[in-house]
């Protein structure tokens, strides 16, 4: 067998196996706290928060990362997934954690990518950066503090 036919076939087995990217914005509550994001990110769930006014309706799931550095929002409208935010310290090296988190969020290794390039924007300006892709909207915000807020929404 050609080594081309090998890479293709190892390529297509390696995406058969790693099937589709688990809580993405608009699943079930149950794909986030049973996948694998909350292990890969060290979350741990502390609570849920009824929101009112505007937002009446919806429940604020938190959790945050053993070290504290992380804390992952996610807002559930009647049973399903309409927000995840994360707010991590502003710093390039947690490139590797906004990208499991937009993973996740979008459901595509593609779309992570495509986001991290406006991560590093807003690391590095400072300011708002968003970009969209496949109906989600993900947004960088550099907010006091030196923390940086990732939301993910439809």
């Amino acid at each position: 067998m050609r080594p081309s036919r090998i890479v293709i076939l190892l390529s297509a087995l390696v995406l058969a196996a790693a099937g589709r990217a688990a809580a993405k914005v608009g699943d079930p509550l149950a794909t986030f706290t049973d996948g694998p994001l909350p292990a890969q990110l060290a979350l741990s769930a502390q609570g849920a928060t009824p929101l009112g006014g505007a937002l009446a309706g919806r429940v604020l799931h938190r959790f945050v990362s053993d070290d504290g550095a992380i804390t992952v929002d996610v807002v559930v409208a009647g049973a399903t997934i309409e927000q995840m935010v994360m707010y991590v310290p502003r710093e390039e090296r947690r490139g590797v954690q906004v990208s499991m988190f937009l993973q996740h969020a979008v459901g595509s290794v593609f779309g992570a990518q495509k986001g991290i390039i406006a991560f590093r924007a807003a690391v590095l300006d400072g300011g708002e950066k968003f970009l969209t892709f496949g109906g989600y909207t993900m947004r960088f915000t550099a907010l006091a503090g030196g923390l940086l807020r990732v939301l993910v929404s439809r």
